[in-house]
């Protein structure tokens, strides 16, 4: 039985399970609950009334307002962190004093590259397993998308663009994970504050064009998170298409067939989904279920701290390419 203690209370946490239009498991707690082999022992979180909720809520008998406390006393294997970003570096460098075996850290792995790059270096000298909650990584149908792109099943991917809302450091370290995930590591980004506002101050809209290490070329585009969500893939391959929509919960696929109104001419119609769609969709369940057989198997997690520096590496390079007026940002 893995001992698993929760620094912060918040909405990733615990809370998001509270929305009845969410018909799948969308909080770290909520995760482990709903596996055997793990056991909340302990949360924490600096807010008393949000703490005192969150026990209330999942029938947890500990509650701390110091995180060394709580794991000091508790013992834990598995800590997760669901704080803000800025919090991250300092609660896993406090955290890292004691014999933990993994840590499920929320996205963005940290609110800038230095502490990232801090918070992998120290959990690989620790030799703890960091894993970052890049959710669409420990989907089938994600993992089954990959495959089809690498595989070539409907030739060579030709264009690839990006649809978001809410902020290039909350939706877009999700994005450019993903497309890392997807088409491999970016050569370099140029970006544009984009006319559509993220509404957060400190995290800002972008739109721009980003270059593989490949040669494939791709472009992102923000929208108005108030107007409505969108967090959609498009990709154009020489035999077909496929649009990643509705958050990653579906796929549309089409096919090259003769047109339908011009002689001589191909274009693109809808198709079946070339694989099962027939399972259970719950990320952040597989993404506990991941952990454990990476502590288990001593191996790296598929959304390694190494990811996590990578996706926020995109973002900070697209900002400061944002505040140079697009200018061309290589990536190491």
């Amino acid at each position: 039985m893995f001992k698993i203690g929760v620094a912060g209370c918040g909405r990733i946490a615990s809370s998001f399970d509270d929305d009845p239009k969410r018909k799948y498991t969308s909080t770290h707690i909520g995760a482990y609950r709903r596996l055997r082999n793990t056991n909340v022992v302990a949360v924490c979180d600096i807010n008393k009334e949000r703490l005192e909720k969150c026990l209330e809520k999942w029938g947890i008998s500990r509650g701390y307002l110091s995180l060394k406390e709580m794991i000091g006393k508790e013992k834990i294997d598995i800590l997760s962190i669901c704080t803000p970003p800025d919090t991250h570096y300092a609660i896993l460098k406090q955290a890292l004093e004691f014999p933990l075996k993994a840590i499920f850290c929320e996205k963005p792995l940290a609110d800038n590259l230095k502490d990232a790059e801090k918070m992998v270096m120290l959990c690989k000298q620790k030799k703890i397993i960091l894993q970052v909650d890049h959710q669409r990584r420990f989907d089938p149908l994600h993992e089954n998308l990959k495959n089809f792109i690498k595989r070539k099943k409907l030739g060579d991917v030709q264009q690839v663009n990006f649809y978001y809302t809410a902020g290039i450091k909350n939706t877009g370290s999700h994005m450019f994970d993903l497309l890392r995930f997807f088409f491999g590591d970016v050569e370099w980004i140029e970006a544009m504050f984009s006319k559509n506002k993220s509404n957060k101050e400190k995290d800002p809209n972008l739109d721009g064009i980003l270059k593989f290490r490949d040669g494939l070329f791709g472009t992102f585009q923000a929208c108005d998170a108030k107007k409505y969500l969108i967090f959609e893939l498009n990709c154009f391959l020489n035999k077909g298409r496929f649009i990643l929509k509705n958050s990653g919960f579906s796929v549309d696929f089409y096919e090259v067939r003769d047109s339908l109104y011009f002689s001589g001419y191909k274009e693109l119609y809808k198709n079946k989904t070339p694989f099962n769609m027939l399972y259970r969709r719950e990320f952040m369940v597989n993404a506990v279920k991941h952990l454990l057989e990476c502590i288990q198997n001593n191996k790296e997690s598929i959304s390694s701290g190494g990811d996590g520096f990578k996706a926020l590496e995109l973002v900070e390079a697209g900002i400061i390419s944002a505040n140079s007026n697009g200018k061309r940002i290589y990536l190491d």
